[in-house]
């Protein structure tokens, strides 16, 4: 018995003990150690994490740390932004000193520079990288250039209605003609238009200055926009999987209701002394009928994968676009096939072979009219349908016996004419490549371009405004085929001999381009017996018409560049290229474009010596590039066959020819000299990335239209001649702030502004007095398109006030004014106010451009932030300008205050009917301040947890994105940010469609 009892004792202490020991290992054990660099210095700030807990720390000012309740057996993650992440298993120890090595990554990215890859580390040249992910949570309809607005010196204008493309300009106008940048898609120069799918893109630079643009010469003028698309990847089949489809509405404006109306309307014809009009009895809301909700929907999905010796990536694209107002909607389809494969002959000679093509069709139901226009045009009176025009097509619009106006019923329009344009286009590139050595490596690249535009309008028979004359019913259609034709052949060297780095590329380049156009029309389209037109010409029965014309062009060019690294420190690149382009007449044919750049990275010499810079480099270039903004012929004088004459006994009809168009046989390159110098610097263990840019860019022999008299037999458009230099000089910043506070939240913030001032710099020939608009003037010395109006000074709130606003002289200025009238300063003071009293009172360009992006990661989610702006600009404001005026009837703002006797202290001058002395066009009443800072987008994702995935899934991600909800601005259009192609005065609102609001679900998936 004292055996067991003893035996059972035991067993109790071996348990208590167990017990006990199972305790203090739960307990766990405290950790500590210091945190340093290569150099031994302490790290501030680093996170420690254990990894599969939510235990952590970050070190201290001496780079000290502490864990309490640390597994012995536990496994840290030590992690620092600009260094190489540890991860250190304890295996029981209490005490650990750890040190970090700089993540070189940063410095080892490649960006593609034309014809050859660099480290952007060895940039010497501007060039900005856009990242990719900055789209992934919208859906890009136009140009690719169309979401680049955040890099800076950027411009870019979105247009807001289907198949429209926006306006694209880097370092501001340098060119009377296109500013589009020159699109180069894997190699080949190809526009990344509407009909591009942005799902493929998986990298894009911007070469925006001429050093680093020079290697595409005379096509490089407006900068360069490389764009590589996606290529598979060693390894099994990998399926992505996206749809997004984005809820679009437009902003509206604030117009009168009916009975708003006819109140201001009856005011402004008692004032004009006339009885009121005749009502019409409708009651519409043109904004609520005309604007719809739109969906905008892309659906993606792509293939990819390979092994060590070939890969391939297909992916197919569907994209529509119902338009936020009736009459448009856009249609796309793509498909893409790139393949590539290698095979090595032995260890110094490898063959690769590839091709990259893609097929696109693009529809679109173009709008016959302006919707943003027409509804503040047509009044709240008129009713959509209205039988008493059942003879006319039955529908509403102004009547001489009632409410006068011309404006267009858009329902009227887009239902009796139809317009509607197609594209199928297949483009891509093959390519072979040699490597002999590792050294050296031979290309050979075929591009290729093929597109067939279709194009048809029908006009139906019907009318859609007041007095408008009998139209028969007619079918134009338009075919067009471009046939474009790229060989490049490059041979590029690589070699580095201990501390020299040399890499060089000289290569030839023939592109040759044929594009024909076929058109033919007829009238008295015949029609079904339910009222349906027939779509084929044969089909309507007189007054046929045809034409057909071809434009040619080819280019040749040489080109090479050389880039020399000695030691990671000093940096040079020399680039030339030497084209000869179809566009110029034999003598003035070729161009030479030269550049030239050097680097410092400063930050490893021997002396620097900086715990918080990592790197830091200065770099200053020089180059020429070209422009050839004219059309295929216009060094060709037109002759026409149209005249006739009758001769002989016979009187027989004879055709004739003549010269109709002069054209200047001496006509050359635009040439655009860039000087820039700037920076580059990670701080901070590569927190914090800096990059600033000065430059200074002169386009020389612009090519402008001279205007000449026709009784010279010039009947064919003014000729071009070389006569302007155009500066552009500015800064730009960029500043990126990446940071991970721990294992769960990282974070990046980006920052960047441009500053710009274009100058006409001077003009030859005789247009020294410059360029002039009813709204703008440029002036040699100033900026393009600056605004010149007439300046007003208030109402005349009295007879008395009337009569003092005299000149100099004594002389009353506006004799017929009455209180209630607007108050126009006399600049020249003659004593009257005409075009001559115009006053420089503005720019349309902005000043200052910024870009923001801000990403948070939180877990499983991530919320993305971008916002866009511009500051230090006028816009007129021409819709308010239309419903401000009531000398010609529309629908008027809701907030016009008019002056009366009862209301002196009014904002508004007093409304008169058929008077224009309150509303002239060229007064500055509707100038306003430009500015504003647009979210354009807030984008809120979710991934799943990888633990919940399986084997399936490699990640899904669901997310909602925000685009365009908020504005601050103090302009009281549609939208600041709208889109005018017309340099001449960029920042005039003509009502044109605003960039819609929308709300965007999507879903990505990879298997």
């Amino acid at each position: 018995m004292k055996k067991q009892v003893f035996n059972l004792s035991k067993g109790v202490v071996f348990i208590l003990m167990w017990t006990l020991s199972l305790c203090l290992y739960a307990q766990g054990i405290t950790v500590r150690g210091v945190v340093t660099d290569t150099k031994g210095e302490p790290l501030i700030g680093v996170t420690v994490q254990v990894e599969g807990t939510s235990t952590g720390t970050i070190t201290d000012m001496d780079g000290n740390f502490t864990l309490q309740n640390v597994s012995s057996t536990a496994t840290l993650e030590v992690s620092y932004v600009g260094m190489k992440t540890q991860v250190i298993s304890l295996n029981g120890r209490t005490t650990v000193n750890i040190t970090l090595e700089e993540d070189t990554e940063l410095l080892e990215e490649v960006v593609v520079i034309g014809y050859q890859t660099i480290r952007k580390a060895d940039l010497t040249g501007s060039v900005s990288v856009f990242n990719p992910d900055e789209m992934k949570n919208t859906i890009v309809t136009g140009t690719v250039g169309d979401a680049l607005g955040t890099l800076p010196g950027v411009n870019v204008r979105t247009a807001g209605s289907p198949g429209r493309e926006g306006k694209v300009e880097i370092r501001g106008t340098g060119t009377f003609g296109s500013s589009t940048p020159l699109y180069v898609v894997d190699g080949i120069v190809s526009g990344a238009n509407r009909d591009f799918n942005f799902n493929d893109i998986e990298s894009i630079q911007v070469l925006k200055d001429a050093s680093a643009a020079a290697i595409y010469g005379s096509r490089a003028g407006n900068g360069v926009i490389i764009i590589t698309t996606k290529q598979g990847k060693e390894g099994k089949m990998k399926i992505d999987v996206s749809s997004r489809a984005t809820v679009q509405w437009l902003p509206k404006y604030d117009l009168t209701n009916r009975d708003q109306w006819i109140k201001l309307n009856d005011m402004a014809f008692a004032n004009a002394g006339r009885q009121p009009a005749n009502h019409f009895e409708g009651n519409t809301d043109w904004q609520k009928e005309v604007f719809k909700t739109g969906i905008v929907q892309d659906h993606n999905i792509s293939f990819s994968g390979g092994n060590n010796g070939s890969r391939y990536f297909i992916s197919g694209n569907y994209q529509n676009n119902s338009g936020t107002t009736i009459g448009t909607e856009s249609e796309r389809f793509t498909l893409r096939s790139n393949t590539s494969a290698t095979r090595d002959f032995g260890d110094n000679v490898t063959f690769r072979i590839g091709e990259n093509i893609t097929l696109s069709h693009f529809a679109v139901d173009e709008l016959d009219t302006n919707p943003i226009v027409d509804v503040y045009r047509m009044l709240p009176t008129i009713s959509i349908y209205d039988e008493n025009n059942a003879a006319r097509g039955g529908y509403g619009y102004g009547d001489g016996s009632r409410d006068v106006t011309f404006g267009t019923n858009p329902f009227a329009k887009e239902d009796f004419t139809e317009t509607k344009n197609s594209n199928l286009r297949i483009r891509g590139n093959a390519f072979t490549e040699l490597e002999v050595l590792k050294a050296l490596k031979y290309r050979f690249n075929f591009g290729f371009d093929f597109s067939n535009d279709q194009h048809s309008y029908l006009r139906k028979l019907g009318y859609w405004t007041y007095n408008q004359p009998y139209d028969p019913s007619s079918l134009n259609k338009n075919q067009a085929q471009y046939r474009g034709l790229v060989f490049d052949n490059t041979l590029e060297y690589n070699k580095k001999l201990g501390k020299h780095d040399i890499s060089a590329v000289l290569g030839t380049s023939f592109f040759t381009s044929t594009y024909e156009q076929i058109w033919g029309t007829k009238n008295d389209v015949l029609m079904t017996s339910d009222g349906h037109y027939f779509d084929t010409l044969d089909a309507a029965l007189s007054n046929p018409k045809t034409g057909n014309y071809r434009d040619l062009q080819k280019l040749f060019s040489v080109f090479g560049r050389v880039n020399y690294n000695y030691d990671e420190r000093y940096l040079l690149s020399f680039t030339m290229r030497r084209d000869e382009s179809s566009k110029f007449s034999p003598d003035n044919r070729v161009g030479y474009f030269p550049s030239i750049s050097a680097g410092w990275r400063i930050s490893n010499e021997d002396f620097f010596e900086s715990s918080w810079i990592n790197d830091l480099k200065i770099r200053a270039n020089y180059g020429m590039l070209g422009n050839s903004n004219i059309g295929v012929w216009d060094w060709v004088s037109f002759i026409t066959t149209f005249p006739q004459a009758v001769f002989g006994v016979d009187q027989n009809v004879h055709t004739g020819m003549t010269q109709i168009k002069l054209a200047n046989n001496d006509l050359k390159w635009e040439k655009l000299t860039q000087v820039n110098a700037g920076f580059d610097a990670a701080i901070l263990n590569n927190r914090l990335n800096l990059s600033v840019d000065y430059f200074l860019k002169e386009t020389r022999d612009v090519l402008a239209p001279m205007q000449i008299l026709m009784v010279t037999g010039n009947n064919g458009g003014d000729p071009y001649v070389n006569a302007v230099t155009l500066q552009n000089t500015g800064l730009e910043l960029s500043a990126t702030w990446r940071d991970r506070i721990n294992k769960d939240f990282g974070y990046s913030v980006n920052l960047n502004g441009s500053f710009l001032k274009n100058k006409i710099k001077d003009i030859a020939y005789d247009l020294e007095e410059g360029f002039s608009q009813w709204d703008t003037k440029s002036i040699p010395g100033k900026p393009i398109g600056e605004w010149y109006l007439i300046k007003t000074d208030g109402l005349f709130r009295t007879q008395e006030e009337v009569y003092a606003h005299t000149n100099s002289e004594g002389k009353i200025i506006q004799p017929d004014a009455k209180p209630g009238d607007v108050r126009y300063v006399d600049a020249n003071d003659d004593g009257i106010i005409t075009d001559a009293d115009r006053q420089h009172l503005g720019s349309t360009i902005p000043k200052f451009e910024l870009g923001m992006n801000l990403g948070f990661e939180y877990k499983d989610f991530d919320l993305q932030i971008q916002m866009g702006g511009a500051f230090g600009h006028k816009s007129f404001n021409g819709p308010r300008s239309a419903f401000d005026r009531f000398d010609d009837n529309s629908n008027y703002r809701a907030s016009y205050d008019p002056w009366t006797p009862e209301n002196p202290n009014a904002k508004d001058p007093r409304p008169i009917y058929a008077d224009s002395r309150n509303v002239r066009g060229d007064q500055d009443r509707w100038l306003e301040n430009g500015s504003y800072l647009k979210v354009k987008q807030i984008a809120l994702g979710y991934s799943l947890p990888k633990a919940i995935l399986g084997k399936t899934f490699e990640s899904v991600r669901v997310y909602v994105n925000a685009q365009n909800l908020i504005t601050f601005t103090s302009y009281k259009g549609l939208d600041p940010e709208f889109l005018n192609t017309n340099i001449w005065d960029r920042s005039y609102d003509g009502g044109y469609f605003p960039n819609p609001y929308g709300v965007t679900f999507g879903a990505q998936i990879s298997f």
